[in-house]
């Protein structure tokens, strides 16, 4: 009932061919099967020639028809075999040159001469240090859309840094036009698949020489000139610029001067989404060459890339000569230094632009802290961004994100907490959708909270928080975090409310962890005026409470008390060591509960191997989640992990530990509960007279034995033997033999007794013979013969009662009784033959009464 599998594929085969050295299997009943594949994961196959193979025979080699073999080997139930072994090889094709780095200014590359095979990985790394190259093709002939040819700009030789030029990668039969990479370092790549193959390609690479006064600049001006310099321009020249003006939305470029070779000296213009320009696409009209001065070109973004290529034409002609200009959108106020108590921002009226980069600084004079509250937002939410920092200083050289940062989307944030007393806000849009934008007020605060335990994380499971009144204070900010340990939720009170409406707000969070670094204002909430608030719950175990009053009115302020739900009980036997031999373990009955946080040790005692295996599982996919360890020892102090994260319903294969101890951990959040898991665990152990050590069973030593499931091996006790390693018991000592040491490995560690002595079997020592024993003169003992016990009345007459208590060799103690008095207690001794054994009833009452 074998069922075996093998796949082989050597990255960049062509074929894989199978060579038997043995082989013998039930003939008819037991096969071995070989396969080709496409590709690795064959999920489609085609066997091959002679493919099955069953019997003694042994096959001819067996080569498949692509660079991927599957080989599987089935058994039945009944005879087996001695099985097959096999060796397998591989044809990886290759191109001329590839794998090198060629360093000559001008060469050229190619797949290599014919069709081009399955499953080629060809590679070739061009380097022309400070220099850009050109790479221009003579031929491409590819199978479309699944055989490649790939281009590079790389940083250094390595090619480990490295960016796809535009246009690559190149498939099919359209000539591409040249490709040029202005690092000096250029990989070329070629790929094919398990099926069709073509022509393939060739290409001539060249070094190019730059001249161009700023080429390879980022230019952030808003205006400016480029040219490729004065009079003629040279042959192989390769230049380019990038107009990149921050907040800029478009670039403009006029041509005041134009003279090239038409067809082959080339000026290009792209738009790009970035001053990187690694994902650029040409301009209408682009590339443009001859004499004739082309119209004005605008990019779609406000990014620029221009660049001037020209061939070994032998030309004298002047080249080009242009002006930019930028539209630049600025958002009010942005880039300047907010000092008032108070105030507001936007991106501006109406839609924004696209590429805006605008940036305020908040910082009002002796604030200790911040708020910034968004009255409208709407911004693309892949690409827009909104960014809230903390700074140190009012310079923002040293910045903190803020817990939410950034924003983006169609999501109003919630009111956003500086904890110093200045705060940055920066606002990118990218080059392409444009929404309303948004819309925020900012408030500073120049005091601190006074009330007690404002700032703490209160851990206890219930309590109060505020203070009032704080009729004195104004530009308060104050905080409570409530986090009782193992909360599933947190309810808060109010018994006392009175605050200035519309400028002092109570506010109330659910957090997901202590920090409060990711929270969710909760429902009615945020509270202002006098009307005393219903109860809040939490969605979480940790709540947050914020205090922020204005500079005008004061008020009575709040109190409230808070109460928390804990999380359900524990899972069965959770945090336990289970030593039995076999038994199960499961989150309990029905659905488990939020913040369930359960693990069981499996260690049954001396087991060789512990394996663990599900029987329902049902959980939140992703969330509630299963982790299987396997421990050095009882106490886990070092763990493996096995599998995990385990979660959803898909029941996994058995787990095993090898060293015979399991963790099982189980963990849930505060959202969704399902049925859970159930799961059933066994141990297999070594025989006995064997224990487990490292993973692998080991025979007790000589003088040592075990029984079943034992730990350790024991030693045998004094009056007991073992001859033989993995002895499951000691052998005693035999009769009338003694020993007196533990372990003894040998028999001849048994002593006889000396005349006179006599012992059972596994003594430790001898004993002395008693008087019912004679000392014979092998040094054993031997029993005296005793004398039939007579019946408790053995002679009565009307008057007299003779009663015979015990006979010992020669004599018998006899009561005598007259008319029921005692009359005497008498020895008897016995003539010869009494000794003897029974004779009957009647010759025995008849010698007793002569005697």
């Amino acid at each position: 009932n074998m069922n075996c599998q093998w796949i082989i594929a050597p990255p960049g085969a062509a074929s894989v061919t199978l060579n038997f050295t043995a082989f013998s299997t039930q003939s008819g009943a037991d096969f071995v099967r070989v396969f080709s594949c496409p590709e690795w994961s064959c999920l489609s196959s085609s066997e091959l020639p002679g493919s099955p193979f069953s019997g003694s025979f042994l096959p001819g080699p067996v080569t498949s028809s692509t660079g991927v073999m599957k080989v599987t080997f089935t058994t039945d139930g009944s005879v087996k075999g001695g099985g097959f072994d096999a060796l397998y090889s591989s044809t990886v094709p290759t191109c001329p040159w590839s794998g090198t780095v060629l360093t000559n200014a001008a060469d050229s590359i190619s797949d290599g001469a014919g069709p081009y095979l399955n499953n080629m990985d060809c590679n070739w790394i061009i380097a022309q240090p400070d220099s850009p190259l050109r790479l221009t093709f003579a031929s491409l002939r590819t199978e479309f859309g699944h055989d490649f040819v790939h281009v590079y700009s790389c940083a250094d030789s390595s090619c480990i840094s490295n960016s796809e030029l535009p246009g690559s990668p190149f498939t099919g039969y359209n000539l591409p036009r040249p490709v040029v990479s202005v690092t000096g370092v250029m990989k070329v790549a070629f790929t094919s698949d398990g099926d069709i193959t073509d022509d393939g390609f060739s290409a001539f690479f060249q070094s190019l020489v730059t001249g161009c006064p700023s080429s390879g600049v980022v230019m952030a001006a808003s205006n400016g000139s480029i040219s490729d310099g004065s009079g003629p321009y040279q042959d192989n020249m390769y230049c380019s610029w990038i107009i990149a003006p921050p907040g800029a939305v478009s670039v403009t470029l006029t041509f005041t001067a134009f003279d090239t070779q038409a067809g082959l000296d080339l000026i290009r213009v792209f738009s790009c989404p970035d001053s990187r320009c690694s994902l650029a696409s040409e301009v209408s009209g682009s590339p443009f060459s001859g004499s004739s001065v082309p119209g004005p070109v605008v990019s779609s973004t406000g990014v620029m890339k221009v660049t001037m290529t020209s061939g070994a034409s032998f030309s004298s002609l002047n080249g080009f000569a242009g002006v930019y200009t930028s539209q630049v959108v600025v958002c009010p106020l942005s880039g300047t230094l907010l000092t008032a108590a108070s105030g507001s921002i936007s991106d501006g009226s109406g839609p924004y632009q696209d590429n805006m980069s605008c940036s305020w600084i908040i910082a009002p004079l002796g604030a200790i802290s911040i708020t910034l509250t968004f009255a409208t937002f709407s911004t693309e939410a892949c690409c827009d961004k909104v960014r809230v920092y903390s700074c140190i200083d009012s310079g923002c050289g040293d910045t903190f994100e803020l817990a939410g940062s950034p924003f983006s989307g169609s999501l109003v944030p919630n009111t956003i907490l500086s904890g110093t007393g200045v705060m940055k806000v920066t606002f990118i849009s990218d080059e392409s959708t444009a929404l309303a934008g948004f819309e925020a007020s900012y408030h500073s605060f120049r005091s601190s909270c006074p009330f007690r335990e404002s700032g703490e994380v209160l851990t206890a499971s219930n309590g109060s928080i505020g203070d009032g009144p704080f009729t004195t204070y104004t530009n308060m900010n104050c905080q409570w975090i409530i986090a009782p340990p193992g909360a599933a939720s947190v309810t808060l009170n109010f018994t006392a409310f009175s605050t200035q409406s519309g400028a002092d707000f109570i506010r109330v969070f659910s957090c997901q962890d202590s920090s409060c670094s990711t929270n969710l204002e909760l429902p009615g909430s945020p509270f202002t005026g006098k009307s005393v608030p219903g109860p809040v719950t939490s969605s979480t175990g940790v709540m947050e409470v914020t205090l922020t009053s204005g500079g005008g009115l004061t008020a009575d302020g709040f109190r409230a008390f808070y109460q928390s739900t804990l999380v359900g009980p524990e899972c069965p036997f959770s945090r336990t060591v289970l030593k039995a031999v076999n038994g199960s373990i499961s989150d309990g009955k029905g659905d488990y509960g939020p913040l369930s946080d359960c693990y069981w040790i499996i260690a049954p005692d001396a087991a060789l191997t512990t394996t663990l295996r599900f029987t329902s599982l049902s959980t939140e996919l992703g969330k509630d989640v299963i982790y299987i360890y396997s421990c050095c020892n009882v106490s886990c102090a070092c763990a493996t992990l096995l599998v995990g994260p385990l979660s959803g319903n898909m029941i996994p294969a058995p787990v095993t530990s090898s060293t015979g101890v399991l963790m099982v951990t189980f963990q849930s959040d505060r959202r969704i509960q399902f049925s859970g898991f159930e799961a059933s665990y066994w141990a297999t152990y070594c025989r006995a007279g064997e224990i487990q050590r490292g993973g692998s069973c080991t025979q007790c030593p000589l003088g040592y034995f075990s029984g079943d499931f034992a730990a350790e091996c024991t030693i045998c006790p004094a009056g007991a033997y073992s001859t033989i390693q993995g002895a499951s018991t000691c052998t005693s000592c035999p009769a009338n033999s003694f020993n007196s040491y533990r372990g003894s490995a040998s028999s001849d560690t048994c002593l006889p007794c000396i005349k006179g002595t006599y012992s059972p079997a596994g003594s430790t020592s001898c004993f002395d013979c008693s008087n019912q024993t004679n000392a014979a003169d092998t040094g054993l003992c031997s029993s005296c013969k005793r004398l039939p016990i007579l019946p408790r009345w053995d002679i009565v007459t009307p008057r007299i009662v003779v009663r015979i208590l015990r006979c010992f060799r020669r004599a018998c103690v006899v009561h005598f009784l007259w008319d029921g008095w005692l009359w005497g207690l008498v020895l008897v001794a016995l003539g010869p033959g009494a000794s003897e054994g029974r004779s009957g009833s009647k010759s025995r009452h008849e010698r007793s009464r002569k005697r």
